[in-house]
């Protein structure tokens, strides 16, 4: 083999080298977002679950649209734990993220709002409704009870436990997002402005507060206003 023949030959093997090498970055790219969340966290002994559903079920999540991944959500530390068959991680609620569970439909998207409480968050939110001028969406929380050691000889320690809370729910308007309590005299208070009008809408069309499908009407009559 002449030196030039060799020259050829080792230029052409660098070039397909350093393509490979490209080829393996881009992949390497467009899955770091998902595989750098962090580690879902520790299992509590309670009684109860701090999931909304137990299982594992089908997701897509949006940008990794040819994959088909299980998830479910932990609503007691707000954390989308998501099955890659190798290891179960938790998505980073503080970037963008889109989970759309199959079997319903049910959607969640990553948003920083204000809480009811007026505690700056950053977290995943069910989108329960979204129209061209406003989106309704749903905070799912549980909360943990912790055992408590039975007082005397004759009584037994009571489990810690898992409890539900009620569903807080947000509107959001363009990059706002404003809570919508679900007891008529903080509606009220929260809407001051509009409060009569708001009054009157909630008498006139018999709106329930307890109710999901009269919230989102609420929803669309606020984002009027």
């Amino acid at each position: 083999m002449n030196k030039k023949t060799f020259l050829t030959g080792l230029s052409t093997l660098l070039i397909t080298i350093f393509s490979f090498s490209q080829g393996l970055t881009s992949i390497d790219v467009s899955t770091e977002k998902l595989y750098m969340s962090s580690d879902v966290s520790k299992p509590i002994d309670a009684l109860g679950s701090p999931y909304i559903n137990e299982n594992f079920l089908p997701v897509k999540i949006k940008g990794y649209d040819n994959v088909l991944y299980t998830g479910r959500y932990n609503a007691y530390n707000g954390e989308m734990e998501i099955n890659l068959g190798t290891k179960i991680i938790a998505l980073d609620k503080t970037q963008p993220y889109e989970v759309t569970f199959t079997q319903n439909n049910k959607n969640y998207k990553t948003f920083n709002f204000i809480s009811k409480t007026g505690v700056a968050k950053s977290g995943f939110l069910n989108v329960i409704d979204s129209a061209t001028t406003h989106s309704l969406l749903k905070e799912e929380t549980i909360r943990f009870v912790d055992k408590v050691p039975a007082a005397t000889s004759y009584q037994r320690d009571k489990p810690a436990k898992f409890i539900a809370n009620e569903s807080n729910y947000y509107l959001k308007v363009g990059d706002k997002i404003t809570p919508v309590p679900t007891r008529k005299k903080d509606l009220l208070k929260s809407y001051a402005k509009d409060a009569k009008k708001i009054k009157s809408y909630l008498k006139d069309n018999k709106v329930s507060l307890k109710k999901e499908e009269d919230i989102k009407k609420l929803a669309l009559y606020l984002a009027s206003l």
